[in-house]
């Protein structure tokens, strides 16, 4: 009975040590995606670290800038890259850190509007070169096209069947 040759590894599961490769490709997709999710966010996580808040509190304030006038709660959680199970809480860090205020609607009292403040302003300032720079140097290795594949195929793995 021939012997049977083991089949090489490459790309994550070489990575990860593995033995062969994986059996279901959209595992290996998925996995690729969770492990630079991962490598990348800990570079994000370094980076908002002196500046005093998080990679979540962050995607909050730039929301709120993009506004530019009070935005609900919802609206918030709504637009958030990633989803956020407590969003009222984070809400009430930002205010407490002084970078956002919140104050009932009058006529739904259900609602809470929430605005960036002065400072909450100024802090986006001070990080948007810095984060540009973080961007570019985690993902200048590819190319302008590369990036805009990579988006494109992103964006059919979370919505398929749609047009990017």
């Amino acid at each position: 009975m021939p012997e049977k040759t083991p089949t090489k590894t490459s790309g994550l599961a070489a990575e990860l040590g593995m033995q062969s490769p994986f059996r279901l490709p959209e595992r290996e997709v998925f996995l690729n995606l969770a492990r630079t999710f991962s490598e990348l966010n800990h570079d994000m996580d370094q980076f908002f670290k002196p500046y005093g808040i998080t990679p979540v509190q962050y995607n909050a304030l730039r929301i709120l800038r993009g506004h530019g006038k009070p935005v609900s709660v919802y609206q918030i959680g709504e637009q958030m890259v990633t989803r956020q199970p407590d969003l009222p809480r984070l809400v009430d860090r930002l205010v407490a850190m002084e970078l956002a205020t919140k104050r009932r609607c009058q006529n739904d009292r259900r609602v809470m509007w929430v605005s960036l403040t002065p400072k909450g302003r100024a802090l986006l300032k001070k990080i948007d070169k810095p984060l540009d720079r973080l961007h570019q140097d985690q993902l200048s290795h590819l190319a302008p096209e590369q990036l805009q594949q990579l988006s494109v195929l992103l964006c059919l793995a979370r919505k398929p069947g749609t047009d990017p």
